[in-house]
């Protein structure tokens, strides 16, 4: 008997023992729902709907130069003068002459710069514009505000939701 009782407490201690290493599972946050905000459907929708008539405008522009090409982010571009140079990418730094102009032609900046690829120092629709080329090229590439400056433009130069012309001269 008094055996029996002893294997009861050592087992009862072992059991107790043993589930108490067990790493507790993980609890959800009280603040995550399924609820959606109606004013954020409501935004995202009047976005998408400014989105898609800039594309149309950009669409039409874009038809007085037949050598633009549309990229799947919803940028149009044309390599005005290619080279043999190396193709960009992440992580590479890049020089480059950069002439901007809103669509009426109205140029807003001109400026040399040195970026590093991928440490978004400038606005995405460039930068991934960027990796279509090759060092020592020049290309022109027409931004849409919502890969650009955005809604906010960059005032005093950039008006909000403008879209930009970027003529780019990369250094070899």
């Amino acid at each position: 008997m008094k055996i029996f009782l002893i294997s009861c407490i050592f087992g009862f201690v072992f059991l107790i023992g043993f589930s108490s290493c067990r790493k507790p599972l993980p609890q959800l946050p009280s603040n995550k729902g399924n609820t959606v905000d109606e004013n954020i459907a409501k935004m995202l929708s009047i976005n998408k709907t400014l989105a898609a008539k800039e594309d149309i405008i950009l669409y039409k522009f874009s038809k007085t130069d037949t050598a633009l090409k549309k990229n799947e982010l919803g940028f149009w571009y044309k390599i005005d003068q290619t080279a043999a140079g190396k193709l960009i990418k992440d992580k590479d730094s890049c020089n480059f002459k950069c002439k901007l102009l809103l669509l009426n032609g109205q140029v807003v900046l001109e400026d040399q710069k040195q970026i590093v690829i991928g440490k978004k120092e400038i606005v995405m629709g460039l930068e991934e514009g960027l990796k279509l080329m090759h060092k020592g090229e020049s290309a022109t590439f027409i931004i849409p505000w919502y890969l650009g400056y955005g809604m906010k433009g960059s005032e005093p130069l950039v008006p909000p939701y403008s879209s930009l012309i970027f003529k780019i001269n990369i250094d070899k």
